[in-house]
């Protein structure tokens, strides 16, 4: 694995610097990577995608301990970086683009080489978490749906801002519940790993980062009817987070109607009074099948 005066040197060779449009805090502590790759407990024949690999440290542990990595990196420049470094590597597939093709769909190219099974493994670029991993899940929702020929992510390891891990495991009644809180808690199962300085990063950014884990529960994922309808619902109620759910429902909203929302309440039995951080996720499932039935 790099230090960092290597990848300084590396970076400086090519005539490169991180970039903050990018999100780039490149992670330089060693022992951390290896607990963020001891924390994925990877198996020999594991497909990983690893995403904003740049120079290749992290990719390196990656490599011994898996079967086959996608590495997916936006910056052109650290792309030609980790292929000089990396490339030869049997195991190592190298693709220079965005991981998502929209805000809610990842690439196509990225599907493809990943194959129908994966673990999610990366140091995630700060501005592309939250909707990678909710666009993780519901590929993996889809595929145990059997809607269409996707990718299942069976597990996701990475580092992210830790206000960004506290919403992702917020309970309901917090001010940090909210959609992705939701989704992670009706598709799997969210751990918390150890918290990281930001001396850990290069460049340090101003925040601590945490190491979180989510298994996804295939189980509860088919219990889910629909994950567009729910996605929907969500983005109605937390979008005006500090009015009550039966006012909220009574405006209806551009993908529902004020009667169809009226019998999504009834059939979740949700008191029209509760503020959408005080419903539960298994309420907001019942609501969003009744209104996909």
């Amino acid at each position: 694995m790099l230090t960092v005066s290597e990848m300084r040197r590396l970076l400086s060779e090519a005539g490169l610097a991180p970039r903050k449009r990018l999100g780039q805090c490149f992670l330089i502590d060693g022992n951390l990577m290896q607990r963020l790759i001891d924390t994925a407990e990877l198996a020999d024949g594991d497909t990983v995608l690893e995403v904003g690999p740049a120079a290749g440290s992290l990719t390196e542990g990656l490599l011994a301990r898996a079967g086959h990595v996608v590495a997916v990196e936006i910056d052109k420049g650290l792309a030609r970086v980790l292929t000089d470094r990396l490339g030869a590597e049997e195991n190592l597939t190298i693709l220079t683009g965005d991981v998502l093709a929209s805000k809610h769909v990842i690439s196509p190219d990225v599907l493809a080489a990943l194959g129908a099974k994966a673990q999610l493994v990366s140091n995630l670029p700060y501005n592309i978490a939250t909707p990678l991993i909710v666009d993780c899940l519901a590929s993996s929702w889809r595929a145990v749906q059997g809607r269409e020929a996707t990718c299942r992510f069976d597990r996701l390891t990475f580092t992210v801002q830790a206000e960004v891990a506290d919403r992702m495991s917020a309970k309901p009644g917090g001010s940090d519940y909210g959609p992705v809180s939701v989704i992670i808690a009706l598709l799997g199962e969210v751990s918390l790993g150890v918290t990281i300085p930001p001396s850990a990063f290069w460049p340090q950014p101003k925040v601590n980062s945490q190491i979180v884990r989510i298994d996804f529960d295939a189980s509860a994922a088919r219990r889910v009817a629909d994950l567009q309808a729910l996605q929907r619902l969500l983005a109605l109620t937390f979008g005006q987070r500090r009015k009550q759910i039966g006012s909220i429902f009574r405006k209806g909203g551009k993908d529902f109607t004020p009667q169809e929302l009226a019998g999504a309440i009834a059939a979740a039995e949700v008191p029209p009074q509760s503020r959408p951080q005080r419903v539960t996720p298994r309420q907001f499932a019942a609501m969003a099948q009744s209104l996909a039935g």
